[in-house]
């Protein structure tokens, strides 16, 4: 794994916190991987928002989103996340409603209704062509912009993640294929500026 900087500590607001790992300690017991690519988004997505020179109220709002990204994946069957990615149409669509069941599961939390968009739209592609509204372009929340990248590159290199396939080196050449279409471009220079070392750049 690539080690990370020094980042931005978890939001001292004591509710927040609170409620973020009792979250958190549901989607461990549903599954320790999906749990510990939660802490490796949000650690990737507060470096890139931190590159990005963001405030830094909006970085660790950005990080707490980044934790719960994936909290909709409570309601998805244990048998349809072991199976991903090989899915039936039908279980592509149960599998996608992960998004609107993770800000279902906010909405009523005053604590974090400034990320319920970001979780909502974390699947948006910059062209359009992503989940569940099809969002293009700025359109898209920045946070769910930083995340999407975050947790692309940590889903594909991180082997606690079922979609684990690729070298960083291999990540790195298919975020740069994909920025304009899947991905905002500024959100993946940051990221390679941020996190990933000189000499994997290269």
């Amino acid at each position: 794994m690539i080690a990370l900087p020094q980042i931005l500590d978890f939001p001292k607001e004591n509710n927040i916190r609170e409620i973020c790992n009792s979250l958190l300690t549901l989607l461990q017991k549903k599954d320790t991987g999906l749990y510990m690519h939660s802490q490796q988004v949000a650690n990737y997505s507060a470096c890139i928002a931190a590159k990005l020179g963001l405030p830094a109220a909006e970085i660790a709002s950005i990080k707490s989103a980044a934790l719960l990204h994936d909290i909709g994946h409570l309601s998805v069957p244990n048998a349809i996340l072991k199976k991903s990615p090989y899915l039936s149409t039908r279980e592509m669509a149960t599998y996608k409603r992960h998004c609107q069941a993770g800000a279902s599961i906010l909405e009523n939390i005053p604590e974090f209704t400034h990320i319920i968009d970001i979780i909502y739209s974390h699947h948006e592609k910059w062209d359009g062509t992503g989940y569940p509204k099809r969002l293009k372009g700025v359109n898209i929340p920045l946070g769910a912009r930083i995340i999407a990248v975050a947790n692309y590159y940590d889903r594909i290199v991180n082997p606690c993640t079922h979609y684990w396939q690729k070298t960083p080196l291999e990540a790195i050449k298919e975020m740069k294929d994909k920025a304009g279409t899947d991905f905002d471009p500024n959100v993946v220079r940051a990221f390679l500026e941020s996190i990933i070392p000189c000499k994997v750049k290269e």
